[in-house]
């Protein structure tokens, strides 16, 4: 028996998380992720599963199966993707190469997603090695193009649903408040990426020429000026339209909610939240708010120190969608509210990835089954948080299959899943594995509502 306090166990999930880790599966690279997914399978093998790969225009999805005694099923939804480590010199550690220094483990992933991954299987691996089989059926979604917005997952869904039809869902995402204990997420948002261009002459001209021609950086700067004012308004007409009020029971849980407000200062580099809010302030703004950021801004502006007019500009835009809030409208929207301010050279371009947000009812059984399955494995009784301040597809499953789908994760705010030294601490890990193992005994024994 691998008992989840041992050093066996230990030895179990860190072979494994070391394994995937040394994986440089960086979104995009199609040859990386083409590799991570026959680990990712081979893996799942390992733990005792069944594994399929399953080709699409990216990343290969991979779909991990293991039949359980009670008629009970749970999917486990996961992605392999990483963002790029940046410079390797800002790491104290190989980003590729897993590092335990201090009771955190270092590396690409280890937060985000691969370490929840691998706490997941090493809870299966771990309870078919005490008793032979699962008190429970369990699936593994894992895809490779979650940070490209999940392009490929909807086909795949589809054409998979018989297989992947669960009695509940348990997404990756999630994040620890301040005590390392879980956030319990009733909904997370949608996403929408658009990508706004500007064109101008075929050849890069120099600054002098600024009185005659139309410099193509100005009309995209203008633009996002009508999109978003100083007051962090989205200025598009009709962009809240659709946004409902919080229930109370919403509003109730948002007043109470305690984040970790020194810890993301701290990690963040940062001196206030914006406007100076903190509180229950700060809280109903990162749960009910829809927002518009910008992510990049470029301009072709040629070679050479010289100042010049670019020959094009753009900009990426995403926008951070709350219940009623569909990507498809957003976009039209956009175009509509450019168009009235005679912005008819700024190309609008919606970009792969978007989908709508997603909820659960918040008194429904996959919300009570999990705070107390938290609270006994924990010994303190989660947040709920009413929506999440993060999107993930997992609308696929709320409404294509009437099915609850629940984020629980491992962030934390200095976790640094975007920057050098990405880690996680490892008790969280061990805690979560925990947490998955009771969690899959007792969902076996829960008499789901009809």
């Amino acid at each position: 028996m691998v008992d989840p306090d041992s050093s066996a166990f230990d030895d179990l999930l860190l072979t494994h998380l070391r394994t995937l880790v040394a994986q440089p599966s960086i979104s995009g690279d199609d040859a990386a992720l083409d590799v991570t997914a026959n680990v990712v399978a081979t893996m799942m093998r390992q733990c005792g599963l069944q594994a399929n790969i399953h080709p699409t225009e990216g990343a290969p999805i991979v779909i991990g199966h293991r039949p359980g005694i009670s008629k009970r099923h749970i999917l486990f939804y996961d992605h392999y993707d990483v963002p790029p480590p940046g410079a390797w010199r800002d790491w104290h550690h190989e980003p590729t190469v897993l590092a335990e220094r201090d009771g955190r483990v270092y590396g690409r992933g280890v937060a985000a997603d691969k370490g929840n991954l691998v706490a997941r299987l090493a809870a299966v691996a771990s309870l078919l090695d005490e008793d032979g089989e699962l008190p429970c059926s369990v699936t593994f979604l894992v895809e490779g193009d979650a940070l490209a917005g999940s392009p490929y997952l909807p086909n795949l869904v589809a054409d998979q649903a018989h297989q992947l039809q669960a009695d509940l869902v348990l997404s990756c995402g999630g994040m620890l408040d301040a005590n390392n204990l879980p956030y319990l997420y009733a909904g997370v948002r949608g996403r929408l990426l658009v990508m706004l261009r500007t064109l101008g002459g075929t050849v890069t001209l120099p600054a002098d020429m600024a009185t005659s021609v139309v410099n193509p950086a100005w009309r995209l700067l203008w633009a996002l000026n009508r999109i978003k004012s100083d007051g962090e308004e989205v200025l598009i007409d009709g962009f809240y339209d659709g946004v409902t009020a919080p229930s109370r029971e919403a509003n109730k849980l948002t007043r109470t909610l305690h984040l970790d407000e020194e810890g993301r200062l701290a990690a963040w580099g940062i001196k206030q939240f914006m406007f100076g809010m903190s509180g229950a302030t700060l809280a109903r703004a990162e749960v009910f708010t829809p927002t518009c950021n910008v992510s990049a801004l470029h301009a072709n502006t040629g070679v050479g120190p010289n100042p010049t007019i670019p020959t094009a500009a753009e900009a990426l835009l995403d926008f951070s969608l709350v219940p009623e809030q569909r990507p498809a409208e957003i976009a039209h929207l956009l175009r509509e509210h450019l168009l009235a301010y005679e912005l008819v050279d700024v190309l609008v371009e919606t970009l792969k990835g978007a989908y709508p947000p997603a909820t659960n009812a918040l008194d429904s059984f996959a919300l009570t089954l999990l705070a107390e399955q938290i609270t006994s494995t924990y010994g303190t009784s989660p947040q709920v948080v009413p929506l999440a301040p993060f999107a993930l597809p997992l609308h696929l499953f709320t409404a294509g299959m009437n099915v609850p789908a629940v984020p629980l994760g491992l962030l934390q705010p200095d976790s640094a899943v975007r920057g050098p030294n990405e880690s996680v601490p490892l008790p969280n890990l061990r805690a979560m594995t925990t947490l998955v193992r009771d969690l899959l005994h007792t969902f076996a024994l829960f008499d789901k509502p009809a």
